[in-house]
């Protein structure tokens, strides 16, 4: 038997060696196809079915406060206060620990200072991940104490890269943001929490006044969870709403009228906890375009399979004269359909082979071109998984692309080949089947086509939206000032305008400019607040905006237009009246018809009003595809000075790269160990925020190309063959009169009755399924008339352009020289 198969494999080995143009199309047809899934595939895996890096990762949740009533505000952080009374309280969690992002500059001696993203932690941030140090440990309960928190785990890369991997670091201090921090231990290589960029992580030491009731509201930390054994989501939502309910019941005794209105506000339904589970919340948001790329790879499988079937029923009808003189030799038909089998399984192989290493490629491109996950310690690589899925769609390919050509060698009659020597055509069945396989091609082609049309048609409407503000010509670098030497509002104040001054010094530079939080830069920085004179509805929550710090050249960098009144002016500043700019959006929706400069709005309780001074146009904050449906409050950074934030500096030039060399000495002019990072220019910041539609338009577009010429491929492949085998009947037809325009018209009308028929079934389907993408797409129908009629139009040129070769091969052909050769 296995002496058999061995004849089998080396008699196919020969016939692929024997036409290697055949062989190499099928094998790179096949590599494509499998690469491609493989590597999508791989990206699947790695986000939605391999279990997550953390021990028991299925049970961890995201717990945040969430503002059912409040637009934009589903999901918030969480509160100090909020965390403890759900870490007292909730039965449903094992563990629970909260976290918050923060940075420090880490001294280098003789050299600039480098800027880390470090997480403040709760000690019970590592038993809930189930996760400790490989070197040294982590910190615990104690270090959670104010004066016993300077203390820093590193992460792998941070100890490999900057402290040379060496052991002995453990016990030793560093000094960040000018402080020393014992280093106590080292995480294990490749963990991550919560994202990938994370160098370090340090205890979060609550305050006394942090714990007190009047720091509900602050939302800027987040908060995980670990479930119990056998709990579930909807179980800890109950138990999150009995802590709301707690709370308010108790504060509702205290004797004070925001106490009371507080109370009201959570009994009317506006505050409540929510959980989610951690890998939906981390990469949730990209498994549509996940799957939208899987079922596209899928449809270029299915056309680079039915191309194999094609390429190997026309050899096998080819071959009529050869498979006739075995079968007179004694050869069984199921002989003749193992051999068949034994070349398609040949050339999947190879095929798979080449498309795994393909797939490693591919997995390196895909970053490049937008599909990149920094949260958590997600791996996408070729794992072992990965590898099995690759061998299936190798199998499953072979399987289909030799079912064709197995099924002809059964139905196929060979006495004619074997009485008379031709090659046959292999009758109508043959025909109608290589015919059947190309229509396929072609509308899973139209199918592809029709989505990349509209991903393209959708990723042009998302750049002609206006995000409200100039981005050409800007570059923007990112500081941080750490707490330990800008602790007071006058610091941090001075540090700016004395940092503004450098800058807009600088050569070349018109205009330079701070803020506190750019637009589309992913962070929402909103909060409350109120409008003097008006008093919130019980039971209802404050208006709720955006909240920007800015320079007074703000709105003048970045061309926001100053719609009424005035902009920010230097005499804004600390000691002087209150005052703040507002957009277009707040202005419309609580001071319609009335004027809004000078109007009152409390930014905190404990704050005098501010005065409304200008009104500036709405500005896009959070993403090009949303609505703008939140209003922006601008505060003077002299009055209102941050933490850290960002310059925006307007060049005179062409290009805003060149200054990246003088930013950094005016920065380390006024604060030699303070850097600057994260720079980039404003419109490269506005391309990222397009990623998550741009990668499935490149992808969807370049295999829509793929499936176009593989189905050019095979139009091509069938009208060729038809020509060969009707090569008398051309004749015949010739000799008789008949013009070569009709012969031609024969070819053409055969070629667009094919592609017609593909065109048609792949435009229905597309409409049938268009609903599927529709959540995909920004400006446009998923039925969009337009793009079907253009798709169309395009796939009958290309089925026209494929039927001219062969045509004209018919319409040249020899009368005499056909007749003689039959």
């Amino acid at each position: 038997m296995f002496g058999s198969w061995n004849n089998e494999i080396r008699h196919s080995l020969r016939g692929l060696l024997a036409r290697p143009m055949l062989t190499l199309v099928a094998v790179a047809t096949l590599a494509l196809g499998i690469g491609a899934n493989t590597a999508i595939f791989s990206v699947m895996h790695g986000l939605f079915l391999a279990p997550l890096p953390y021990p028991d990762g299925e049970r961890l949740v995201e717990v945040y406060n969430s503002y059912p009533n409040t637009p934009g505000l589903a999901y918030a952080g969480t509160s100090i206060p909020d965390y403890l009374d759900r870490r007292e309280q909730v039965q449903s969690l094992e563990d629970m620990a909260l976290f918050t992002w923060t940075s420090f500059n880490l001294a280098s001696e003789g050299g600039s200072p480098e800027h880390l993203r470090v997480l403040k932690a709760t000690p019970s941030l590592f038993s809930t991940l189930q996760t400790t140090a490989s070197l040294g440990r982590v910190f615990e309960e104690g270090h959670a104490i104010p004066g016993e928190d300077r203390v820093v785990v590193l992460s792998h890369a941070l100890w490999q890269n900057r402290f040379g991997a060496d052991p002995a670091i453990v016990g030793r201090d560093v000094r960040l943001s000018g402080q020393p921090y014992r280093v106590i231990g080292v995480m294990p290589e490749g963990f991550a929490f919560p994202e990938r960029d994370i160098r370090a992580w340090v205890p979060f030491a609550f305050t006394p006044e942090q714990r007190l009731d009047t720091e509900r509201g602050n939302e800027y930390s987040a908060s995980i969870g670990r479930l119990q054994p056998g709990a579930s989501i909807e179980r800890l939502h109950a138990e999150l709403d009995a802590v709301v309910a707690r709370t308010a019941e108790r504060v509702a005794a205290v004797p004070d009228e925001r106490a009371r209105g507080y109370a009201e506000f959570l009994r009317g339904g506006n505050f409540t906890g929510r959980a989610e589970r951690l890998r939906d919340r981390q990469v949730g948001s990209v498994r549509p375009m996940v799957l939208l790329l899987q079922v596209a790879v899928a449809l270029v499988l299915l056309i680079a399979t039915t191309n194999i079937a094609n390429l190997l029923l026309g050899r096998m009808l080819g071959r009529q004269r050869e498979l006739a003189v075995r079968s007179a030799l004694g050869a069984s038909r199921r002989r003749l359909a193992r051999q068949a089998l034994t070349e398609t399984l040949l050339l999947a192989v190879l095929g798979g082979g080449f498309g795994v290493v393909l797939a490693y490629a591919l997995i390196d491109v895909l970053p490049m071109v937008g599909i990149d996950v920094a949260s958590g310690g997600y791996r996408i690589d070729v794992s072992l998984p990965v590898l099995l899925f690759a061998v299936l769609a190798t199998v499953v390919s072979a399987m289909v692309a030799a079912l064709v050509p197995v099924l002809g060698v059964a139905r196929i009659d060979l006495g004619p080949a074997a009485r008379d020597g031709s090659r046959g055509s292999g009758g109508r069945g043959a025909a109608w089947s290589r015919a059947g396989l190309a229509a396929a091609q072609v509308a899973v082609a139209t199918t592809l086509l029709i989505g990349a049309g509209l991903m393209t048609r959708s990723f042009a409407a998302l750049q002609a939206e206006s995000p409200g503000f100039r981005s050409d010509g800007v570059i923007t670098a990112r500081v941080e000032l750490p707490a330990s030497r800008y602790s007071e509002q006058e610091a941090r104040s001075r540090f700016y305008a004395q940092a503004l001054e450098g800058l807009g010094a600088i050569p070349g530079v018109e205009s330079a400019a701070f803020v506190s939080v750019l637009p589309l830069a992913g962070d929402h920085a909103s909060g409350s607040y109120r409008i003097d004179g008006r008093d919130v509805v019980e039971g209802q929550s404050a208006p709720h905006g955006h909240q920007r710090y800015v320079s007074e050249s703000y709105f003048s960098t970045l061309g926001i237009p100053v719609l009424k009144g005035r902009g920010l002016l230097e005499r804004d500043r600390a000691g002087a009246e209150p005052v703040v700019v507002i957009d277009q959006r707040l202005a419309d929706t609580h001071f319609a018809g009335i004027d809004p400069i000078g109007q009152r709005i409390l930014r905190r309780r404990d704050e005098p009003a501010a005065t409304i001074v200008g009104v500036v146009g709405s500005v896009r904050h959070d993403d090009l595809r949303d609505p703008i449906d939140k209003e922006t409050l601008y505060w003077p950074v002299r009055q209102h000075a941050p933490g850290g934030g960002v310059f925006v500096l307007r060049n005179a030039g062409s290009d805003p790269g060149v200054l990246i060399p003088a930013i950094r000495r005016a920065i380390l002019a006024v604060d030699p160990e303070q850097p600057v990072h994260d720079i980039k220019t404003l419109d490269q910041r506005v391309a990222l925020t397009l990623d998550r539609q741009r990668a499935p338009m490149l992808l969807i577009g370049f295999f829509a190309a793929v499936a176009i010429l593989l189905a050019v491929l095979g139009v091509y492949g069938v009208l060729a063959f038809a020509v060969g085998q009707r090569r008398t009947e051309f004749g015949i037809r010739m000799a008789i009169g008949a013009p070569t325009a009709r012969i031609l018209s024969l070819v053409l009308r055969q070629g667009l009755r094919l592609s017609g028929a593909g065109l048609a079934v792949g435009i229905v389907f597309a409409w049938a399924v268009a609903q599927a993408l529709q959540s995909q797409l920004h400006g446009i129908s998923a039925r969009d008339p337009a793009t079907y009629g253009l798709v169309a139009a395009i796939l009958l040129l290309i089925a026209m352009a494929a039927s001219i070769l062969p045509a004209l091969r018919a319409g040249h052909t020899d009368p005499i020289d056909a007749l003689r050769s039959d």
